[in-house]
């Protein structure tokens, strides 16, 4: 068998708590001591190409999110395999789970909030557009995989636990809780790709079927959420009110700010939009590439290596060239703007915001006192990393510096930087600095990290079974054609929509992206209108027409 080369699978997610950092990669689950560096505990996890033989408990099919509690002893960990597993920090093991849930879609959005007296609960947005909650309760012996379907597939014996506690007509892409720290909080916030914002009440009831009221004014997908405390927003000068201050990612290059009135509603107090050449400059990942990628990796008749430089096939590009003259069918980047997550952080009485952009091989932030009023053209603070930011996490060290954890995708031709990061904030800026001593600067170093291993023979895969060949390492070796079928950026893919002229000015305000706004339209529409639900449209309409004597044919008359 000719020997073949093993190369690390990248940390695509990351989470903080006080004590420890948690790191997934499609194989992995890593948890190390955020003072020492030692591993604190790991678990194996698997890339399957089909359902396992033996119990489904023993494998965990990619872990795409992780978050710890706000305690910190728990870990929640949502995969492929639509399960919900949480654990002790100090029990990371199958078996030894203190939750175990199936859920109904893939988990799109992951995030603890308090439940009832100092309670936990995990609160789970799924790629279907419902938001479904699930109270800690140790008292409760855990239910088995198998005996969750059973239940879950019996009606008259479901619980309200397991019904979802709000829905989207659109995909959810990032959520936020309104309240006082250690309590229940009174109101949830929800936003979606179709550019709603909502506010629902909460409770102790979870009455989130209750619509409080909804932010209007967003004209591009909302994909990211942040929620700023009344004193930070008073001190930089935001009306809040005693209230919370809302700030929301518009499209790829702009924020949002809404302000509680004296009344307490919520209203839009400014609209900055950033400036988006200096953004593109740092954005290394092609969306249309990315599509490519997730077809190659669901083509189970695929087995060798995807490579991205190898040109979109001939009839894709001629049906994308339809009906266009030859000024737009001229080929444009498929580079495209995604916010994919804002976090607010404090440092000597001054509060920023940081910001997140997919596929970026640099994190942004800006001042909040710069979000009073609106503004066109606004630079934030960039800080390069190395290559594409796939998460980040927010914390504090012991002297109250903001401290950034970021993991990246080292993949070849991606990058160069190490798999994870730890920066701080030094001179109002983030500043790289070296790893804790311990086992996690063998996960953190780049020399250590990226060097592949060539051995003489691979096992190979039979029907079924784990695509990743060496898992026990720090982090799990895989073939070349796993690492390059490997789909990390679903934001890029899914999250963005064309945005909307409106009287404030377009989120985009240059005119190549206005011109790449509306050829991402055009493939929409033609997208949208090859299904049999817009041609069934289609047909009622016509027979409407035909009925009731108008339209083509009137207008012609």
């Amino acid at each position: 068998m000719p020997e073949a080369t093993l190369t690390p699978l990248p940390v695509h997610a990351i989470d903080v708590s006080t004590k420890h950092v948690m790191a997934l990669t499609g194989a992995n689950i890593l948890v190390y001591d955020r003072a020492s560096g030692a591993l604190h505990a790991s678990l194996e996890a698997h890339i399957d190409a089909a359902p396992h033989d033996g119990p489904i408990v023993n494998v965990a099919h990619f872990p795409r999110l992780c978050a710890f509690s706000p305690s910190g002893d728990y870990v929640a960990v949502a995969s492929d395999d639509k399960i919900l597993r949480v654990w002790h920090v100090d029990h990371l093991a199958y078996g030894e789970e203190v939750m175990l849930q199936r859920l109904a879609k893939r988990a799109g959005t992951l995030q603890w909030t308090c439940y009832a007296d100092h309670g936990e609960e995990v609160v789970v947005a799924d790629k279907f557009g419902d938001v479904w909650s699930f109270p800690l309760d140790l008292t409760q012996p855990v239910i088995s995989l198998d005996a969750l379907a059973e239940v879950n597939a019996d009606a008259d014996t479901s619980v309200s636990a397991w019904q979802p506690r709000l829905g989207h007509v659109s995909m959810v892409t990032c959520l936020a809780f309104l309240g006082e720290e250690g309590h229940v909080p009174h109101t949830i916030v929800t936003c979606d790709r179709d550019e709603h914002i909502r506010l629902s009440r909460w409770g102790p009831h979870r009455a989130a079927y209750v619509v409080e009221s909804y932010l209007l004014g967003s004209r591009s997908c909302v994909g990211a959420l942040a929620v700023l405390p009344a004193a930070s927003a008073s001190q930089a000068g935001l009306p809040a009110h005693d209230k919370p201050v809302l700030i929301t990612s518009d499209g790829g290059a702009c924020l949002r700010v809404w302000c509680a009135t004296a009344q307490g509603a919520y209203q839009l107090h400014a609209t900055v939009h950033l400036t988006a050449t200096p953004l593109l400059e740092h954005v290394t990942i092609d969306a249309g590439v990315e599509r490519r990628r997730e077809k190659a990796a669901s083509n189970l008749a695929f087995q060798g290596v995807f490579d991205p430089s190898e040109p979109e096939p001939a009839s894709k590009r001629t049906k994308r060239s339809d009906g266009q003259d030859e000024a737009s069918s001229t080929p444009t980047s498929g580079t495209t703007l995604v916010i994919q997550r804002l976090v607010p952080y404090t440092y000597q009485n001054r509060t920023w915001l940081l910001v997140c952009v997919e596929g970026a091989d640099a994190v942004y932030s800006v001042a909040l006192d710069q979000l009073q009023a609106d503004a066109t053209d606004m630079e934030p603070v960039t800080s390069m990393v190395g290559a594409p930011v796939l998460g980040a996490a927010l914390a504090s060290t012991s002297d109250g510096v903001p401290e950034l954890w970021v993991c990246c995708d080292d993949r070849a031709g991606l990058g160069c930087a190490p798999p994870v990061r730890r920066l701080v904030w030094k001179d109002d800026k983030w500043v790289m600095v070296p790893p804790p001593s311990g086992d996690v600067r063998a996960l953190m170093d780049a020399e250590t990290a990226s060097e592949t291993q060539t051995v003489d023979k691979v096992p190979q895969p039979a029907q079924g079974a784990t695509l990743v060949a060496v898992p026990h390492t720090p982090r799990a070796l895989a073939p070349p054609a796993t690492l390059s079928k490997l789909c990390l950026y679903s934001q890029i893919m899914t999250w963005p929509k064309p945005p909307q002229n409106n009287a404030d000015g377009s989120p985009f305000p240059s005119s190549f992206l206005a011109q790449r706004s509306e050829q991402v339209a055009r493939d929409m529409v033609e997208r949208f209108q090859a299904g049999k639900r817009a041609a069934g449209r289609a047909k009622n309409q016509q027979s409407i027409q035909q009925q009731f004597g108008f339209g083509i044919n009137c207008s012609a008359t």
